[in-house]
């Protein structure tokens, strides 16, 4: 990841920026990545997301075969994305990807951005880990370095700022995982996760009488701490944690496999049609 041209093309604010090297990959959500409000669910973003970087790894000569032939393979340990807004289903969209740093030559940094022609519709920023087969951690050698450039000088994805409203009840929601679920690793895939997490807030919203549907996603922030593998039970929990703003909320999950927490989160969402209130009746 040697360094190259800081050119850039700036949007309209700092994030809205990147790297003449990003190059565009075309971005295709299928239609079960839409809601029946024909919006693509944060999950779905997020796995539009991979495919950028999967193509991009692609392009410059990291194919999926070629991991499997070095018996490597990069794993996501954490990610924070930002919705500008919801994907509709008429969007055409394309995706940018660029590494940014590394340290000690196991853990890179890499910025993401959707775009729907000019517009910025969503942006993220990824930790990767370099790991071998068996998931432990090893050094990237000389051949990743020159195949994937870093960019530096771009910012980060951050979550917005918060009120803190502690004291909310956690509420838990427990099912256990399918076999078809498991990705080439043979683990849950990184999105999952969010989808996880939205479940379990969709759950606490209709035992309240409140309407699931009008979930819509701000923002969210994923650290990854062990893989879930098939047929395990699996226990998410959701808990209000603050406001953002007059009309959305911070809400903290845990994401457990037994006693073992496996991933932390926290997801900005918004009601639509409804104010802070309605949060404060679902998530008491």
């Amino acid at each position: 990841m040697g360094r190259a041209g800081r050119r850039v093309v700036a949007y309209e604010a700092p994030m809205r920026s990147f790297p003449d090297s990003a190059k565009p990959f075309p971005v295709a959500l299928q239609r079960n990545a839409f809601s029946p409000r024909l919006s693509a669910r944060a999950g779905d973003v997020w796995r539009a997301m991979q495919d950028v970087v999967v193509d991009q790894s692609a392009d410059v000569g990291w194919t999926p075969a070629r991991y499997e032939a070095t018996r490597t393979l990069f794993v996501v340990r954490s990610m924070t994305v930002e919705h500008g807004r919801e994907l509709r289903v008429d969007d055409r969209l394309v995706g940018r990807t660029w590494p940014v740093r590394a340290r000690r030559d196991t853990l890179f940094t890499r910025e993401v951005r959707l775009f729907s022609s000019d517009e910025l519709v969503a942006a993220a920023s990824q930790e990767w880990a370099y790991l071998s087969r068996d998931l432990q951690p090893i050094r990237a050698g000389q051949d990743v370095y020159d195949a994937f450039r870093r960019e530096e000088g771009f910012p980060s994805v951050e979550l917005p700022p918060v009120t803190p409203r502690p004291g909310g009840h956690v509420h838990r929601f427990t099912f256990r995982t399918w076999h078809l679920w498991m990705d080439p690793f043979g683990h849950v895939n990184h999105p999952a996760y969010v989808d996880f997490c939205d479940e379990a807030t969709s759950r606490a919203l209709a035992a309240a009488g409140l309407p699931p549907l009008a979930l819509s996603p701000i923002a969210e922030a994923v650290h990854f701490r062990a893989a879930i593998g098939s047929d395990e039970d699996v226990t998410v929990e959701v808990q209000r944690l603050g406001a953002v703003g007059d009309d959305a909320v911070l809400l903290g999950h845990r994401v457990l496999r037994g006693e073992r927490v496996c991933a932390t989160a926290k997801t900005v969402r918004r009601l639509l049609g409804h104010g802070l209130d309605a949060w404060e009746r679902a998530l008491v």
